[in-house]
């Protein structure tokens, strides 16, 4: 079931601001971790995700899924989010992307490259520690779970509302946020449908 609207403008925007930072070059592992939780400080933050891509757990952690299959190239080429990517970057080598060209920073929100920037130290700061191996991140954020025995399969579906519990306790507040969250997203959709 699709949660969020995706928006390929902001993912290639906010892909693209974490390589930068890393110097062009970045390790899909520490991509994908540095966009789940930029994701994961938005919305917690203040409720709303950036790139509106689903979130899925996987072997080593959670992993925002088009954009994971946007880096392992498994889009269709001629689709336009395919297309998009690889304007701005490379092919996955050697387990790396490489920025090719900048896009549009205007994409992102203030509040966005916060989230950027919080979820970037963080990330940096785990893998200095411990060289940010999979184990860490597993119980820093409580809401993945092993999808091989959670459902028997290579990936399963991170609910919202496991991403909101991990900051609220009162299950009135998630169902609010989350319903405030489905109806903006219900009108992007309506919107992009236009």
């Amino acid at each position: 079931m699709k949660r969020f609207v995706f928006d390929i403008d902001k993912a290639v925007a906010a892909a693209a601001y974490l390589t930068k930072k890393r110097g062009g070059k970045i390790s899909v592992f520490i991509l994908l971790k540095m966009l789940y939780a930029g994701e994961r400080h938005a919305l917690l933050g203040w409720h709303r995700p950036i790139t509106g891509d689903n979130f899925v757990s996987m072997p080593k952690g959670p992993v925002l899924s088009r954009i994971y299959d946007l880096i392992k190239g498994t889009v269709l080429a001629g689709e336009s989010d395919m297309q998009k990517w690889s304007q701005h970057f490379s092919s996955r080598q050697q387990n790396h992307v490489t920025l090719l060209a900048e896009p549009d920073f205007d994409f992102l929100s203030q509040r966005e490259l916060e989230a950027l920037d919080a979820a970037f130290e963080e990330i940096q700061a785990l893998e200095n520690e411990h060289g940010l191996i999979a184990d860490v991140l597993h119980a820093r954020w409580p809401e993945w779970k092993d999808p091989k025995t959670s459902c028997g399969k290579g990936s399963a579906p991170i609910e919202l509302t496991e991403i909101l519990e991990q900051s609220l306790d009162d299950e009135d507040e998630i169902q609010r946020i989350t319903l405030e969250i489905q109806a903006v997203q219900s009108a992007k959709a309506a919107l992009q449908a236009d």
